[in-house]
């Protein structure tokens, strides 16, 4: 008796160790449920749809899930509009001409960095909440956004960025490639680099990592950097794959990007986090999205739905390690 007590409390502790086991357990319940609901839902064709949907998300929320880590209330709620307006940038700068695409990328990316750098600097220096600064910069964003496209007005991309947003290499989409990517260098960045061991530090405790020698405004204002210059990055991607730009096509990435690195593990409170977690968070966020659009659910009934099922998926991977 007490033998096979042990070897369940063995089996326990082995799936314990898993990493993600939560989020993973969820994404295979999903995928289950989506083939039970419709039988085409694990078709080649709808799970590339996903994936890249996911990828899309996930590159979204990597800089969403560096300042998440980097603790101190840090949230950036200037993403969605930072992607907005680099969409809107992008195509009036290039729109269906390949030969302007990479000042236009040079443009779009340098700004996005600034962006990031204010938002830093406001919540560094000036001692206000990230939540505030990052909102009051969303709406300047936005405003940027609505008089660049009232003098330039949005046209279709060109071969080069659509064919990143909705094309194909080997069989794989562009999206799903980048995505994996930036997975790959993400996770070396955090889990290998020196910023990585010290964005850690200084998010689990500012001034233990202070007092330990760590520079902590240069790694805090390097990850707000990052923030802006992956949103930017985003922007680009988004409006490949949509093949348009408007002013509000890059807001709900905001609350989502928050989602993905949440639900992904990212601890709030800072400190704690990995970009494998919020690939995790974002695969089950469209997958929760498709579901719904296959059930014939309006747009209004599926956030309501989405934010209920995003409240228990938080909950089930509450526990997941870092």
């Amino acid at each position: 008796m007490s033998a096979r007590l042990a070897n369940i409390s063995l089996g326990r502790t082995s799936l314990g160790r898993i990493p993600h086991v939560g989020s993973l357990g969820i994404i295979l319940a999903l995928l289950i449920l989506g083939q039970f609901v419709n039988p085409s839902f694990l078709s080649p064709m709808n799970l590339w749809a996903v994936l890249s949907v996911s990828a899309l998300l996930a590159v979204a929320s990597a800089g969403q899930t560096l300042v998440i880590i980097s603790g101190n209330q840090g949230i950036d709620l200037s993403v969605g509009s930072v992607m907005t307006l680099t969409a809107l940038i992008v195509s009036g700068m290039a729109g269906s001409s390949d030969a302007a695409v990479p000042m236009a990328l040079a443009v779009v990316l340098g700004l996005g960095t600034l962006i990031g750098l204010a938002n830093g600097i406001g919540a560094r220096f000036l001692g206000l909440y990230p939540l505030v600064v990052t909102l009051g910069v969303s709406f300047v964003v936005e405003g940027l956004g609505l008089v660049y496209a009232r003098s330039r007005p949005p046209q279709m991309p060109g071969p080069m960025i659509e064919n990143i947003g909705i094309g194909r290499f080997l069989g794989i989409p562009w999206l799903v490639l980048i995505g994996a990517a930036v997975t790959v260098a993400m996770t070396l960045l955090l889990r290998k680099s020196r910023y990585g061991r010290q964005l850690y530090l200084v998010g689990s405790n500012i001034r233990a990592a202070r007092a330990a020698g760590i520079p902590v405004t240069r790694v805090l204002l390097a990850t707000w950097a990052a923030s802006g210059f992956l949103a930017a990055f985003s922007g680009v991607l988004l409006y490949g794959y949509v093949a348009s730009a408007n002013l509000s096509v890059g807001a709900p990435y905001t609350m989502m990007s928050i989602a993905a690195a949440v639900i992904g593990g990212t601890a709030l409170s800072g400190g704690a986090g990995s970009f494998v977690g919020t690939v995790l968070g974002a695969v089950i966020f469209s997958l929760i999205t498709n579901l719904l659009i296959m059930l014939g659910l309006g747009p209004a009934l599926r956030y309501a739905i989405s934010g209920l099922v995003l409240i228990l998926v938080l909950f089930a991977t509450s526990r997941d390690s870092r």
